[in-house]
């Protein structure tokens, strides 16, 4: 008996002490897991507190980048939000979207898998795309056909603008100094000039009933993402919400066979040897590297590569017209830019010269103009939304991997890098002698930087260019009588300004 008791004391300490050392390993494991847990989350990027399911969208109201605003100015230049289910994190300020645009480009390279992207392209897109191998190929095909049909030098292109400048200035002059709004000739002009560009140059455009279909559809899309997509963010609302749901649904069917049937018909006519257009690029492209509709060894696909064209269109159309739709309520606010403008005209190509592209380099006023037109009315003020590709670190911030990423290109055009961001000031890009400042010029985030940078930025630069000079060659615009413009714009697809009136006089 005593050595049975011996035994079992013995024993009792053994577990005891293993006991204890399961304890203090516990308490060791969980205090280093839950230092390690607040370390890392005071090194995540802080932000307000949002809702339960909604996160931060209630509070965002109809001007959201006048909180974001408010949020800098609390949290800094980068700071966590909540969109739905998304995690999201909002980069501010010149210095800090800058460097993390071009020196952590491919950390923020991808997109989010929101379901209206998938549900357009099954995020096999060039704009709405992962970042991968499939991407970089298809961004390289897409830039060389741009070069090609887009360029400086490209004839039939630089026709285009002559033509669809030449229609507005008809138009405006048409109404013999009324009033008018310029809204939907502009949108004619660029709808036009970035058709043609896709699909070739057509005789009486405006009368084409593929270009006025695909005008339509374009309408009816901005109309119905003008409030906002919240499917997005808020999947569950397909449930609560099932009209707008299936009308979303028919518009993107709706879209794709509209598409579909316009390229079949076109393709019938391609000649690799006599490429005319876009469409034709990209028919030529999958020739030289094998693609079909099977993927290649990168997942590539004919039917992406040709969608790319409505890639094209979505940025080259809205972005670019609302640029000019601001710029002309600027210039006719501010005669004096007016006058400048005319002035460097006058002096530099002549009243009556033909207007080439090439002409940009020598009028550095009129340049300088057009980036403080983009700087101060930013038409993408939040840019597209990226996401992280990995963990990295932004101003001692962790950002972590599938982390919604947006960029506040409005917080870059009103930093104090400028000095007096809110007044209008073409003269801040110039220096002494009249030349263009390039850090100022590199500045103006208008078309984004790094890998998502927008590669159509050649043919928007060249149409606004064109069309402005051609226009105050001819005209002179005025505001009507006793109208007092609101520069507070609209936020929908684009940040746009309210509806206003000019009126227009020839010279």
């Amino acid at each position: 008996m005593t050595m049975l008791a011996h035994a079992s004391s013995a024993n009792y300490q053994s577990n005891q002490k293993t006991s204890d050392l399961v304890v203090v390993i516990t308490v060791l494991c969980t205090v280093f897991v839950t230092v390690k847990l607040l370390l890392e989350w005071k090194r995540k990027p802080p932000g307000p507190w949002g809702l339960p399911v909604v996160g931060h969208l209630p509070f965002l109201g109809t001007r959201p980048v006048e909180k974001f605003r408010e949020y800098q100015k609390t949290y800094g230049d980068v700071f966590s939000l909540r969109f739905g289910m998304w995690p999201t994190v909002v980069v501010c300020g010149r210095d800090t979207v800058k460097s993390a645009l071009t020196h952590q480009s491919d950390s923020f390279a991808s997109r989010p898998p929101f379901f209206s992207i998938k549900s357009l392209n099954n995020m096999q897109g060039l704009a709405f795309s992962g970042f991968d191998e499939r991407y970089l190929l298809h961004r390289k095909i897409a830039s060389s056909i741009i070069r090609e049909f887009g360029s400086y030098e490209n004839a039939g292109m630089l026709d285009i603008y002559r033509e669809e400048a030449h229609t507005l200035v008809t138009d405006f002059l048409e109404m013999k100094g009324q009033p008018l709004n310029p809204r939907s000739l502009i949108y004619l002009t660029t709808g036009s000039t970035i058709y043609q560009f896709c699909y070739g140059k057509g005789e009486n455009i405006r009368e084409d009933p593929d270009f006025l279909r695909v005008m339509r559809d374009q309408d009816i899309f901005q109309e119905f993402f003008t409030a906002g997509n919240y499917f997005d963010v808020l999947p569950w609302l397909k449930y609560i919400l099932p009209n707008r749901f299936n009308r979303f649904l028919e518009l993107i069917d709706h879209f794709k066979n509209a598409q579909n049937e316009q390229e079949k018909q076109m393709t019938k006519t391609f000649d690799p040897q006599h490429p005319r257009h876009a469409l034709d690029g990209f028919l030529n492209a999958c020739l030289k590297y094998n693609i079909t509709d099977s993927p290649n060894e990168v997942g590539l696909t004919k039917a992406q590569l040709i969608g790319t064209l409505q890639d094209f269109f979505g940025a080259g159309f809205e972005t670019t017209a609302t640029t000019l739709r601001w710029a002309l309520m600027y210039l006719a606010e501010y005669q004096d830019v007016q006058s400048k403008i005319q002035s460097e005209i006058d002096e530099k190509l002549g009243r009556n010269k033909v207007i080439h592209i090439k002409d940009r380099n020598v009028m550095t006023y009129t340049e300088a103009a057009i980036l403080e037109i983009m700087r101060i009315a930013p038409v993408v003020p939040m840019g597209i939304p990226h996401m992280a590709t990995t963990d990295v670190f932004l101003k001692g911030n962790l950002i972590e991997k599938d982390t919604v990423v947006f960029f506040n290109i409005a917080s870059v055009m009103e930093d104090d890098y400028w000095g007096n961001p809110h007044e209008f000031q073409p003269e801040r890009f110039l220096d002494a002698e009249g030349s263009l400042i390039k850090e100022k010029v590199d500045s103006v985030g208008a078309f984004s930087a790094g890998r998502r940078s927008c590669i159509g930025k050649m043919i928007a630069q060249s149409e606004i260019f064109y069309v402005l000079v051609y226009l105050l060659q001819n005209c002179r615009i005025s505001k009507p009588a006793g109208a007092k413009y609101d520069f507070q714009g609209n936020y929908g697809l684009s940040y746009s300004p309210k509806d206003y009136e000019i009126c227009v006089h020839p010279r």
